[in-house]
């Protein structure tokens, strides 16, 4: 036997069988939170077959803490920094990257050593097959049962038959630790490899123990104890991660929810001038430059400089989901706007690709009472809440009507008396740029994958911000009224006198039109928008078809009511993310 023959001999008996691929997957759940159904993912990663044996621990750590002595028993009585502190000696010993800085617990898991599997990445290698354990079979009524089977304690690791991915022990033995802090109300931190909430006091543990009843007193097999507890109860087993590459569907099957035009209306413009029909494509540049001026000029701006990007920080806020920053963004010399800001826990320095929620205040995106004067508890409108659960940075930003004087009467005065050549919609969008003019200023955003989204008053924000700011990639407007017919446009907070000077023919299809090619999507619910909004749709689709983009432009009407349904809301989420997978390749 050669020498590397007989190392690989010793290793594979010093640490068990080759680690086991467990595939990517992806499964519905709604969120404790906000109601709305999420797929969560999980990207492939290795996971060991079986429980660290107390040969394995004893070969990293030199030592043997267990109650149940036996080899080729898992080693139990052991912490959560216990366990931890063997990943990254074992990662050591093995040339890989340790995942821990065991100062704070926390995991880098861009690096390849070992680690303690996420909850989600526990559930993907359980993945509901069927199971065989060391559960207990003494059922709750015994004590005498109850007790011999604490002196029996641990099986050797494999004893019992594995599941269909080759994992052994899920269910009993010993629980297993997880990485994640433990939060019992079902909330998702994130759809994409959800590592757990970023704050809380406990750590989850899964599987049970040989003690642990097959019985629904077990509660789904999931518990939290303190990261520092040691139990004759309690062993782990160890992950690691796997380089990932993002597939980007361009299947048009994926488009089917967001183009299913009734077919009364398939090519109905109903009297709206289509636009660029029979343009190329220099000649529409041209078209759009003379549009955008026409617009422009309607909206009207403040004639003043723009203020250099900052923010004064009011407060800073550490929720389960996000690190949040409250504050104020200068968008005059002499005014601020309120805005939050949320990034992902654990986000570090990397550039994050940004999500702008724009509403009355900034309470309702993000879900959580922040002093404003509007608030929606958490929900189908939260969307600066499930950006950040997405792994973007939300930015929630107040509406002027509710910042620039006691009501939106005295808010509109105020505007008059201080830009009188400005109506509501021109002043928010003086707001929205800058807000974008702030996002360029910071090193930690992802310039090429900047969204909005909004509802109602917020649509309509998104709507204009979007195509009056051409560093907004992609847009989603529910409920905004596509039509100036459909909504209060005239009243002065938005509009006014504006819209009677406006030319003729003059309507919201043009923004659109000024939107292609980048990605818009307006969801209705037969209230401001019904099936008359296919009519601005097919009037600026000529646009990106011109433009080569006519996937781009889409209309989900739920048919539910003014507000989304939870599936329109996901399906919104969905098509930013749709966007910004593709801009990243």
């Amino acid at each position: 036997m050669t020498n590397l023959a007989l190392f690989l001999l010793l290793a594979a008996h010093a640490f068990g069988e080759q680690l086991v691929m467990v595939p990517a997957r992806a499964a519905d759940v709604v969120d404790g939170f906000t109601g709305i159904p999420i797929r969560v993912s999980t990207h492939e990663f290795l996971i060991a077959p079986t429980e660290v044996t107390q040969r394995e621990y004893a070969a990293i750590t030199g030592n043997n803490p267990s109650l149940y002595k036996g080899d080729d028993r898992p080693v139990e009585n052991v912490s959560w920094w216990d366990a931890i502190r063997y990943c990254n000696r074992r990662s050591v010993k093995e040339g890989l990257q340790p995942v821990y800085d065991l100062a704070t617990g926390r995991a880098d898991r861009s690096r390849n050593g070992y680690r303690l599997p996420t909850e989600a990445e526990w559930n993907a290698a359980y993945s509901g097959q069927k199971q065989s354990g060391r559960l207990s079979d003494a059922g709750t009524k015994d004590t005498a049962k109850l007790m011999q089977r604490i002196q029996q304690g641990t099986a050797n690791v494999r004893t019992y038959s594995p599941n269909s991915l080759g994992i052994y022990d899920m269910l009993g033995n010993v629980w297993e630790w997880c990485n994640d802090l433990f939060d019992p109300s079902g909330n998702v931190s994130s759809n994409n490899d959800p590592q757990g909430p970023a704050r809380g006091l406990d750590r989850v543990i899964r599987g049970g123990s040989f003690a642990t009843p097959a019985s629904g007193w077990s509660k789904g097999l999931r518990s939290s104890m303190q990261s520092s507890t040691r139990s004759r109860y309690t062993g782990f087993r160890v992950s690691r991660s796997v380089a990932q590459k993002q597939a980007v569907t361009n299947d048009a099957q994926w488009f089917t929810p967001y183009n299913q035009t009734p077919p009364a209306f398939a090519n109905s413009t109903g009297g709206l001038q289509p636009i660029a029909v029979g343009a190329n494509a220099v000649a529409w540049k041209q078209e759009s430059g003379k549009l955008r001026l026409k617009w422009e000029a309607m909206l009207g701006a403040p004639g003043i400089a723009p203020p250099a990007p900052k923010l004064r920080v009011v407060e800073t806020i550490r929720e389960a989901n996000h690190d949040g920053t409250l504050g104020y963004l200068q968008v005059e010399q002499d005014f601020a706007e309120k805005i939050y800001i949320m990034r992902p826990p654990e986000a570090g320095t990397r550039k994050l690709p940004v999500v702008i929620v724009p509403y009355y205040d900034v309470d309702t995106p993000a879900g959580a009472s922040l002093g404003g004067r509007n608030y929606t508890p958490p929900g189908v409108r939260s969307f600066a809440y499930l950006a950040v659960q997405r792994g973007y940075m939300a930015i929630a930003i107040r509406w002027f009507g509710e910042s620039y004087g006691e009501s939106y009467t005295e808010a509109v005065a105020n505007l008059m008396l201080r830009h009188p050549k400005t109506t509501g919609m021109g002043k928010w969008v003086w707001d929205a740029h800058r807000l974008v003019d702030y996002l360029y200023s910071r090193a930690d955003v992802d310039h090429a994958r900047i969204a909005i989204i909004g509802h109602s008053l917020g649509g309509k924000m998104a709507l204009y911000a979007a195509a009056m700011e051409s560093r907004i990639g992609v847009s989603v407007a529910s409920e905004p009224g596509i039509g100036f017919s459909h909504s209060n446009y005239e009243d002065f907070w938005y509009l006014g006198e504006a819209l009677q000077r406006a030319p003729a023919g003059t309507d919201q299809h043009e923004l659109l039109a000024l939107l292609a090619p980048r990605p818009f999507l307006l969801i209705g619910g037969d209230s401001a928008d019904s099936d008359k909004s296919w009519h601005y749709i097919n009037a600026a689709r000529p646009v990106y078809d011109l433009l080569s983009a006519p996937r781009n432009i889409g209309y989900l009407n739920h048919r539910s009511g003014h507000s989304p349904t939870p599936d329109a809301t996901r399906l919104a989420m969905d098509w930013i993310e749709h966007f910004f997978q593709a801009a990243s390749h």
